[in-house]
């Protein structure tokens, strides 16, 4: 396998370690989900702090996030849609920050082209397109644009996924999505 598939096979391995060890996930441990001997990490990373950066970079690039809403079925209604959506974005959410959690303390790798730092700007951009992406399929119903939309799904669902602000009954995406649609007015 070239290296280069290697190293994503080892990131899409590692991923879900990291979500449920932490830091204290095994380079053996990786190596067993991987299928490959444990020496073949050290093939392709220089560490295994290079590995964990490059699973934290994979998951900002928001590919993952696009090809999960992708995936919504085409023939969900409007509520349902932004329900799932929120849900989705919630999880991913979760999962940036508790991958964030892990590097934050850890040595930066070396400058790499793998491990450069994204944009933030792109990122968002990124996330905004694809959620505006399923949201086109009910242009009709929304009274802006899908973009303008998606930034408000986006923004709702970061701030309700956060300790301090989250929690209580807009953890629920059918809650999320009823205030999304219908605002905080009875008349609405």
């Amino acid at each position: 396998m070239p290296p280069e598939e290697r190293r994503a096979a080892l990131v899409e391995a590692t991923l879900p370690l990291l979500l449920e060890h932490g830091a204290t996930v095994s380079t053996r441990q990786i190596a067993e989900a991987a299928g490959v001997a444990e020496g073949t990490i050290f093939r392709v990373f220089e560490s295994k702090d290079d590995l964990v950066h490059a699973c934290l970079h994979d998951a900002l690039t928001n590919d993952a996030l696009a090809e999960q809403l992708d995936a919504l079925p085409r023939d969900l209604d409007l509520p349902d849609t932004v329900a799932r959506t929120a849900a989705i974005l919630a999880e991913r959410i979760a999962e940036i920050r508790t991958l964030l959690g892990l590097v934050h303390h850890r040595p930066q790798p070396a400058a790499s082209e793998d491990c450069a730092r994204p944009d933030p700007v792109a990122l968002r951009a990124r996330a905004v397109d694809a959620v505006a992406g399923v949201l086109a399929r009910h242009a009709d119903r929304l009274r802006g644009t899908p973009e303008a939309a998606a930034s408000a799904l986006l923004a709702v669902t970061f701030g309700t996924t956060h300790s301090f602000f989250g929690g209580g009954d807009l953890a629920d995406p059918d809650a999320l999505a009823d205030l999304l649609l219908h605002g905080i007015s009875k008349d609405a």
